[in-house]
């Protein structure tokens, strides 16, 4: 399908930027060091006992701050639709809203990981299916771990992925503080180069990320968030 240049340069662009976002669960705002909760098999993808640093329930809902290096600000919410069979599988449908658009991510969790399915721009009508399914995170994260991902996404573009984890670092977000793994992601998407760093929490997800294009700079960071 052929696609001017303009909707090219804002589809690469919302890519970057939803890279930004993406993380998970409970918790109420605090200055202590917070640890999860025990994740239970209800939360998918983990045994009942383990760590879960991706967790997803219907309802579940995380608000969120990007802050640009020449300090320009946006908030964004991310919020779990609903859970959906397909293929004998569970799929969580994600939502991200922000001044953009919506964007709507499908996940599943299988044992030890946490996979991409798809993605879809909902005003602009744009779908993609990650081709090899996305291996976005195991699940749950130890120190030394690594893994890599090359495939296509969003108009075909070729991403190439390698992931490495540390830690446990103490990082301090406005939702409180957090002991969190850190996975910093080398990404090439479209011939372009983005180095990217996340803070998981365990039985949290998400509590902070940097992202670094070379041209553009840019920290998110969990302001709160609730679960059912």
């Amino acid at each position: 399908m052929k696609t001017n240049n303009s909707v090219m340069t804002l589809l690469v662009t919302s890519c970057l930027w939803l890279a930004l976002v993406l993380g998970c669960s409970y918790l109420k705002k605090g200055s202590n060091v917070k640890e999860g909760p025990k994740s239970t098999s209800s939360s998918g993808g983990t045994a009942a006992g383990s760590k879960d640093y991706f967790p997803l329930s219907a309802g579940d809902m995380w608000k969120y701050r990007s802050t640009t290096a020449d300090g320009k600000q946006s908030e964004f919410s991310i919020k779990v639709l609903n859970e959906e069979k397909e293929n004998g599988n569970t799929l969580y449908l994600v939502e991200t809203v922000s001044t953009f658009q919506p964007i709507h991510d499908w996940y599943s969790k299988p044992s030890g990981w946490v996979l991409m399915h798809r993605e879809e721009y909902v005003k602009a009508g744009n779908k993609a299916e990650y081709s090899p399914t996305k291996r976005f995170l195991k699940n749950p994260l130890t120190s030394g771990d690594s893994w890599q991902w090359k495939g296509t996404g969003m108009m075909g573009l070729e991403i190439d992925e390698s992931n490495d984890v540390s830690g446990p670092e103490t990082v301090s977000v406005p939702a409180g503080k957090f002991e969190a793994m850190k996975v910093t992601t080398k990404v090439v998407q479209g011939g372009a180069p983005v180095t990217k760093t996340y803070w998981y929490a365990p039985g949290v997800g998400l509590v902070k990320s940097m992202t670094d294009t070379g041209s553009v700079k840019s920290t998110t960071e969990l302001l709160e968030y609730n679960a059912q």
